[in-house]
């Protein structure tokens, strides 16, 4: 089911059918945003008009329901360590305000802490959001072909390429490694520590000898095509780079010129 919405999406979706290259700056455009600034106005709102490309964009959010729980424990986590580890600032709360005898209260939540938690969260979803968006959205060959159209030898593009083709892949074989699991008796769905160790290793131990296959059967594949034997390479199709694809350069650049002088 997945796997056909991610088609249709990639097929029919409005991201998908801008040029390569411009969604690849914005991920870096966006990603140095991200890091650059300590605002949570500033922050937030990136992660909210990546959400609003989802939408009007017509990304299937179904593809990405998975990956929302690990995202919000992550997330959690995240924000949880920093509001007991950094201190500074005016005193917000105690976690335990209880006082024992000469101990307590305990747990001190700090006003810089509770504001770095805060940045941390808004730049981990804005970076795998957006992220995610472009590895879904973008077919890793026009990607390739669009990198060597500006100079970039096309070996080391087709190097990035297959490593967003095969991010969908290994996610795909990642569930059905689990589901042959859960059929062997194995809890797919721990709720401690031990269980979760447990998942870790049942699931990547098949994972690594699945890769190593698809790196040999990749390399005897390049071998046999002489890949690497010429200096230029050509393709099928050509990706253009439209008038609308400049519309939307500008309009990302607009916007995180608007952001930089708020």
């Amino acid at each position: 089911m997945q796997d056909n919405l991610l088609q249709e999406f990639l097929t029919k979706g409005h991201i998908s059918g801008t040029n390569p290259l411009v969604k690849f700056l914005a991920v870096i455009v966006v990603s140095i945003t991200l890091f650059g600034t300590s605002n949570l106005f500033k922050i937030y709102f990136i992660v909210l008009i990546i959400i609003l490309v989802y939408i009007f964009g017509k990304l299937p959010f179904e593809v990405a329901k998975p990956r929302y729980k690990m995202m919000f424990l992550f997330s959690f986590t995240i924000f949880f360590v920093q509001i007991l580890f950094v201190h500074g600032g005016n005193l917000f709360f105690y976690l335990i305000p209880l006082q024992l005898g000469e101990h307590g209260p305990f747990f001190p939540i700090y006003e810089h802490g509770f504001y770095q938690g805060l940045i941390l969260i808004g730049r981990f979803w804005g970076l795998i959001t957006i992220s995610w968006l472009f590895i879904n959205s973008t077919n890793p060959f026009a990607f390739a072909q669009s990198l060597t159209k500006i100079g970039i030898p096309y070996r080391f593009a087709f190097s990035l390429s297959l490593a967003l083709r095969f991010a969908p892949v290994f996610s795909t074989e990642t569930n059905i490694v689990q589901n042959a699991q859960q059929a062997r008796g194995l809890n797919v769905n721990p709720n401690n520590l031990k269980g979760i160790f447990n998942l870790l290793k049942h699931t990547l131990i098949p994972m690594i000898g699945s890769t190593l296959n698809r790196i040999r059967d990749i390399t005897i594949s390049m071998d046999g095509r002489a890949f690497g034997s010429y200096t230029t390479r050509t393709y099928i199709r050509e990706i253009p780079f439209t008038l609308l694809d400049g519309c939307k350069l500008i309009v990302l650049l607009c916007l995180l010129f608007i952001l930089s002088i708020l």
